[in-house]
């Protein structure tokens, strides 16, 4: 995304039905910028340097300067063994750049292709919006919904069961996720993004 987009925080869960954790590639646009991933210091990067970590779970990354981060599903093979896969040879890698905080919408319209095995929603929302955030005009279970640090955002993955359009809404903004797995393959996007 254009850097005027990035942000200074970016909030993130693990994908569904993967176990180890995902890649994150934090990239910095100034020299001098100060990661924390919730609220721990991961590194310091310079204008154009970028940052790998593997995070299992919620995520928060907080910065000193604008960065843009990318959340990838590891491949197949990177948790072969897990009891979480509902197919042994599901997944493939894919990356989806996150949404800085900030630059959510309210209303996400998107759909999810056939042809894969299970597809997902990653649905991020501040807390006060948790009981108003619906799937197709269905509410989500506030048990669904993990805090994600101290950031005051919560984060519930779901099972999407039929392919088609789908809207995620909310009273207020909110980021959303879109993926799924297949036999050795995947696919991932962001909802939408307000510049």
């Amino acid at each position: 995304m254009p850097v005027d987009s990035w942000g200074r925080q970016a909030l993130a869960i693990s994908f569904a039905g993967r176990a180890g954790g995902d890649t994150y590639r934090v990239l910095a646009a100034a020299n001098n910028t100060i990661i924390f991933t919730n609220g721990v210091v991961a590194g310091t990067n310079q204008a154009g340097q970028f940052l790998d970590l593997i995070i299992d779970g919620p995520v928060e990354f907080r910065v000193s300067q604008p960065i843009q981060v990318a959340h990838f599903a590891n491949g197949s093979g990177f948790d072969a063994n897990s009891s979480l896969k509902s197919y042994p040879d599901e997944g493939d890698p894919c990356e989806i750049l996150l949404p800085p905080v900030g630059h959510y919408l309210m209303t996400n319209i998107m759909a999810t292709p056939e042809g894969y095995d299970t597809n997902y929603l990653n649905i991020i929302a501040a807390y006060s919006a948790v009981t108003n955030t619906l799937v197709d005009g269905m509410a989500i279970a506030a048990t669904n919904f993990m805090a994600i640090g101290n950031s005051g955002y919560y984060g519930a993955r779901l099972l999407v069961t039929n392919s088609g359009v789908h809207t995620v809404t909310s009273s207020q903004p909110v980021e959303v996720e879109i993926y799924g797995f297949g036999n050795f393959d995947a696919y991932g996007y962001f909802g939408g993004i307000v510049k």
